[in-house]
């Protein structure tokens, strides 16, 4: 069928094009009167990216994904933060609601979320690809309570998200407070077992090991001392019964000198008084004094000499049963300081263990009570003056569109199931034959040569 061909059917189908297109624009403009009026109205949150620091109050950097702002978005859709906002708004007590919830559910459940069940298909949330904006937009047939729940939809996405922001804080604020309790028993534990220790050895510090060990090394040094005084006495006993010791004492040295001298005169008083003189044997007495005397004092001096020697060895040996002793002493602190030094490692690694996990118990801490979420209310939702739907001009524009395309689509079936003859080129497609001439009126209408036609010509 070409376009004049088109032309002519439609031209002859007008009545029917017309009535189908009048009709779908009077159903236009029928369904935009009869129609409830739906109205939108939306709030704006801005989302900040993951990552900030509770503590200093420093948003987090970095731009967020697509996925990021879906996730938000369905957080948003969820009966959870529409639940919340129905609480809000209190619509479970309204009449209408408490009605159809009862009636649907038979009073089991929660209403909140059945109500924000039934209201999610009337929301929508539009995430940004561009920024970090998220629009909420809420369809009713009430203006003010589509502003209504708009505005109370992010108020609980603020408060949820911040409750997901804190709820970890708090878990492990709770696990950090039970473990601090736990590491500082183990901590008060070891400095209990370090004090104890210390007390019933009597340690205080490196002190009492510093002194013990001087102690000790004057201890060596006499020691060394006593030896050599025992080595000397014991080499003069030796030699002859310390007859050095005899030879050197001035008191034997005196008593020779006195000795020669009154045996040199008892040596001239014999020579001319004769040995029976009083004063010759008078002399000869102190003679035989002096050297007994002498023998006394030397075996004196000798004596003296031996029990230096054993005096001596006595005191070696004492100085060295204590140097033994002070040794075992020195020892013994020695491994009380390596058991203390055990003990002050185990209070050292407590103490580090305890102030590690209160300083995550005070951070957890801070974090659990912050009162500063990611999300921020761009703008509120206000009541909107104008119906979005439905549209009155735009329903009527559709309607002339899609009446006219459907006008002539009826035209064009109906003539395929009515063909009729509307010119030359018809006439020819039905014949098989060209056209050699046509007769017919000046304003195109049928001649006589149509009418004389077969009436199955005219509908081929």
């Amino acid at each position: 069928m070409g376009f004049t061909q088109l032309i002519a059917v439609l031209k002859a189908r007008r009545g029917a094009l017309l009535a189908v297109w009048g009709g779908v624009v009077l159903l236009a403009l029928l369904l935009s009167l009869v129609l409830p009026r739906q109205y939108l109205a939306s709030a704006e949150v801005v989302v900040e990216p993951r990552g900030g620091d509770p503590l200093v109050g420093q948003p987090g950097h970095g731009g967020t994904t697509p996925g990021f702002l879906a996730t938000q978005a369905d957080i948003i859709a969820s009966e959870r933060v529409g639940a919340r906002a129905v609480a809000a708004l209190k619509l479970a007590a309204q009449p209408r609601w408490a009605e159809r919830w009862q009636k649907a559910s038979g009073g089991k459940g929660d209403a909140n979320r059945w109500i924000a069940g039934r209201l999610k298909k009337n929301v929508k949330v539009s995430p940004s690809h561009e920024s970090n904006v998220l629009t909420l937009t809420v369809t009713a047939d009430d203006p003010r309570f589509a502003a209504d729940y708009a505005n109370a939809l992010a108020r609980a996405y603020l408060e949820t998200d911040l409750e997901l922001r804190v709820e970890p804080a708090r878990q492990s604020a709770a696990w950090f407070d039970e473990h601090t309790r736990q590491l500082r028993g183990n901590l008060e534990n070891a400095q209990a077992r370090l004090a104890e220790f210390q007390r019933a050895n009597g340690l205080v510090g490196d002190d009492k090991l510093d002194l013990e060990s001087a102690r000790l090394t004057e201890l060596s040094t006499q020691l060394t001392a006593a030896q050599a005084q025992t080595s000397e006495a014991s080499s003069r006993q030796r030699q002859g019964g310390g007859m050095s010791d005899v030879t050197a004492s001035p008191l034997i040295q005196a008593l020779k000198v006195d000795l020669a001298r009154q045996e040199a005169k008892l040596i001239e008083l014999a020579g001319y008084l004769g040995e029976n003189h009083p004063q010759y044997q008078r002399v000869k007495s102190e003679v035989e004094s002096l050297r007994a005397r002498l023998r006394a004092e030397s075996g004196q001096v000798a004596a003296v000499v031996g029990t230096n020697s054993r005096i001596n060895q006595a005191r070696e040996g004492e100085i060295r049963a204590r140097l033994d002793a002070q040794k075992q002493r020195v020892l013994e602190l020695k491994r009380q300081r390596d058991e203390m030094g055990v003990l002050l490692r185990e209070v050292d690694s407590a103490q580090k263990a305890y102030d590690l996990v209160m300083v995550r118990l005070t951070q957890t801490s801070l974090e659990s009570k912050s009162r500063q979420g990611n999300v921020a209310l761009l703008s509120a939702a206000e009541a909107p003056t104008e119906a979005a739907s439905p549209k009155l001009l735009l329903n009527l524009g559709l309607g002339l569109v899609i009446g006219g395309l459907l006008g002539v689509a009826v035209a064009i079936v109906r003539e395929l199931l009515d063909r009729r003859i509307r010119g030359a080129g018809d006439l020819a497609e039905a014949l098989g034959a060209p056209v050699l001439a046509e007769i017919g009126s000046a304003d195109g209408s049928r001649g006589p040569l149509a009418a004389l036609l077969p009436a199955a010509l005219r509908r081929a």
